[in-house]
C-alpha cells in the first residue's frame, strides 16, 4: 500500500470514531478552553488524531529510510538470506518491523563500510525496548563525548567495547 493510499485510509477511519459531547462539556470548552464550534466538530475532533497518525508514519518512514532488505543483507555479508533472518532473531542484527508484509528491513546504521556488521547489537538492542527505531537510530549514530566524540557505531566498529556504550545507554534513561 503505497503512503498516499495509507493516509486516505486513515482520514476514512478518523471521521466519527468519538463520543459526542454533552452539551456542559462543549459549553465548557468553548468558555474556557479558548475552543470553537469548528474545533468542536466532527472533523475538527477528528484533525488531531490524523495528524498523530501521518506524524507517526513519517517517523516510521524516516527510521526505515535506506534499510536494506534481507536479500540485500545477504548479498553485503555474504550469507544465506535464512542466516541473515537467524542473526535478527539472535540479535546479532536490528531490523525493527518483523511484522511488515513488505519483509524485514535493517537499518543502514547497522552495517560498517567495510560490509560488515556492527558488533555488539546482541547487547544494545535489547536496552531499547518498545524505543521507536528512529530514536534507536539517532542514539546509535550521534557522537557522545563519552565515546570520545564518537557515534556509538564508531566505537563499536573500531573494536570499542560494548560496555561503555551500554553505560550510555543506561544513564541517558533507556534501558
Amino acid at each position: 500500500m503505497s503512503a498516499r493510499a495509507f493516509l486516505e485510509v486513515l482520514q476514512e477511519a478518523a471521521g466519527g470514531s468519538s463520543a459526542p459531547l454533552t452539551a456542559g462539556e462543549r459549553k465548557f470548552l468553548l468558555s474556557h478552553a479558548g475552543m470553537s464550534e469548528e474545533d468542536l466538530s466532527e472533523q475538527g475532533r477528528a484533525a488531531p488524531r490524523l495528524e498523530l497518525a501521518r506524524d507517526r508514519f513519517a517517523l516510521d518512514a524516516a527510521a526505515l529510510e535506506g534499510a536494506l532488505l534481507t536479500s540485500e543483507v545477504a548479498a553485503l555479508l555474504g550469507r544465506a538470506e535464512a542466516n541473515v533472518r537467524r542473526s535478527r532473531l539472535s540479535g546479532d542484527l536490528y531490523a525493527p518491523n518483523p511484522g511488515d508484509p513488505a519483509g524485514l528491513q535493517f537499518p543502514r546504521w547497522q552495517f560498517t563500510s567495510a560490509g560488515g556488521a556492527v558488533p555488539g547489537l546482541r547487547r544494545i538492542i535489547p536496552a531499547f525496548p518498545d524505543t521507536h527505531p528512529l530514536v534507536v537510530a539517532r542514539f546509535m549514530t550521534q557522537p557522545h563525548d563519552d565515546l570520545d566524540g564518537m557515534s556509538p557505531v564508531e566505537w563499536l566498529a573500531s573494536d570499542g567495547p560494548v560496555d561503555p556504550v551500554m553505560a550510555l545507554v543506561e544513564y541517558l534513561g533507556y534501558v
